[in-house]
């Protein structure tokens, strides 16, 4: 949970209109619902007015409530607070108005009249609120002391109840929390930033080529297509999801290093200042020391920019491949009458996880699996092929429809396994004669498969013949 308590202002409406409209158009695509608190109405155009009307009237209130009139007039009337959800939590309407409650009360501003407005131009949940900084009772403004250190306290409560912490910094005391990046270093890489964020729409923009249009409903198992089409849409995006914190990440790093590398001549200079050095040669100094930061800076960034571009570019390519290559695992499990279930659930379940190469790996191994199978060992180094056995690669480059790499490795795996299985000791010369074709595990776990399957569909049958008769009955 991120709590922003942005800029004050004077007009209701202003910013009632740019929270209800589209950035810089007159459209409303991008607002998700609105929602009123402490007003008599939810209509967003009623509710700015009794929100106006009770700022321009705050002297009145204060005499009908029986408190002192006079002092300053309340200037800044309008607060307007965003309440931002992290990309993994799935919150409703519901959820979001209940927080927003929760967090002005926790503010002491639960009397005042507020205006939720929902958005849903960004990957993040999050709703803006603007608040009427004049109490509709008493006249009297709120109390924002200390207000962004509130909010952060109810930011951190909120993640422990919900047993997720997204931002670690609250946990550190204050003395020991990372300073934000100063606002010249914040501008240093908008560019790059632009330019990266170009580039990712570049590569969010090529759709893979799919061996099938999940989108047509004739096809064959058209369900698993369209499964597996979701499952690599989320896995494409959530890579994208993360590009984002990558390069504050990099933002971040490049300009401690570079603070960190001129911070003994940034001291020195401020023990010359302190000691009463002149004036003419304290700002010569000071002018010389940003230059060379600036250099610093702009070439360590431009430099970590471009290796993570490149970075970017390698990983997207070998999501696609790892992509490619369970697309063709599925097919030929199909074309091998097998089903898919279990496969996709699996595959699902390691999408979100840490090694992406091994992901299809393990779904085809534990599918295609025998129930009682010990876990297979971690794969040995590559032998050369013994006397009557094929090894997994030659096993496998018979199989016209091919598995993907996944299969591959349970080949190998099987073949290592017959090698150990039946050693020699006592090896005698052999006779030049003709080998035995070698035998194609492959064959054999398919067959066993397919016989777990007809088991399955026996007993499921049987079950089902049961409950009919005891309907009958």
């Amino acid at each position: 949970m991120i709590v922003k308590i942005l800029a004050h202002g004077t007009s209701f409406k202003g910013l009632a209109t740019y929270l209800t409209h589209d950035a810089e158009a007159q459209t409303t695509e991008r607002v998700g619902w609105t929602h009123t608190l402490k007003l008599a109405h939810d209509d967003v155009a009623s509710a700015v007015d009794e929100m106006v009307w009770t700022a321009r009237n705050a002297e009145l209130l204060k005499q009908e409530a029986g408190i002192r009139a006079g002092g300053r007039a309340t200037e800044n009337t309008v607060k307007h607070v965003s309440l931002n959800w992290s990309p993994e939590e799935n919150v409703t309407r519901e959820d979001m108005i209940a927080a927003t409650e929760e967090f002005l009360e926790h503010m002491k501003w639960q009397e005042h009249q507020a205006l939720l407005v929902a958005h849903e131009d960004k990957a993040h949940a999050h709703v803006h609120l603007m608040l009427n900084t004049v109490h509709p009772e008493t006249g009297l403004r709120l109390d924002d002391n200390f207000e962004r250190r509130r909010a952060q306290s109810w930011a951190l409560e909120y993640e422990r109840e919900h047993d997720r912490i997204y931002c670690e910094e609250r946990l550190k005391n204050p003395a020991e929390r990372e300073e934000p990046l100063p606002r010249p270093a914040w501008l240093a890489f908008q560019e790059n930033e632009k330019d990266f964020e170009r580039a990712e729409k570049i590569l969010s923009d090529q759709d893979p080529i799919l061996f099938e249009n999940p989108n047509n409903t004739k096809i064959a198992n058209f369900a698993e297509w369209k499964n597996l089409k979701e499952i690599q849409r989320l896995e494409r995006e959530d890579f994208f999801a993360h590009g984002k914190s990558e390069f504050s990440e990099l933002r971040r790093s490049v300009y401690r290093e570079v603070r960190e590398e001129f911070r003994e001549r940034w001291a020195e200079f401020y023990a010359t200042q302190r000691g009463g050095g002149d004036g003419e040669f304290l700002a010569s100094l000071k002018s010389e020391l940003i230059a060379d930061q600036k250099v610093a800076l702009e070439s360590r960034r431009d430099e970590a920019c471009l290796e993570l571009r490149e970075s970017r570019d390698s990983l997207y390519r070998e999501l696609l491949d790892e992509q490619r290559e369970v697309r063709q695992g599925m097919r030929a499990r199909q074309e091998a009458g097998l089903d898919n279930a279990l496969f996709l659930q699996l595959i699902e379940e390691n999408s979100a996880g840490k090694d992406r190469t091994a992901s299809f790996r393990d779904a085809a191994e534990s599918v295609i699996a025998p129930p009682d199978a010990a876990p297979r060992a971690p794969m040995a180094a590559p032998r050369s092929p013994s006397h009557g056995i094929k090894s997994g690669t030659d096993v496998s480059a018979n199989i016209a429809t091919g598995l993907g790499f996944g299969l591959l490795a349970l080949f190998d795996s099987l073949a290592d396994g017959l090698i150990a299985a039946n050693p020699d000791p006592h090896p005698q010369p052999r006779q030049a004669e003709p080998e035995p074709p070698a035998p194609n595990p492959f064959d054999a776990v398919i067959e066993e498969a397919r016989q777990r399957q007809q088991h399955e569909l026996e007993d499921s049958e049987s079950e089902w013949r049961k409950r009919l008769w005891s309907l009958g009955d």
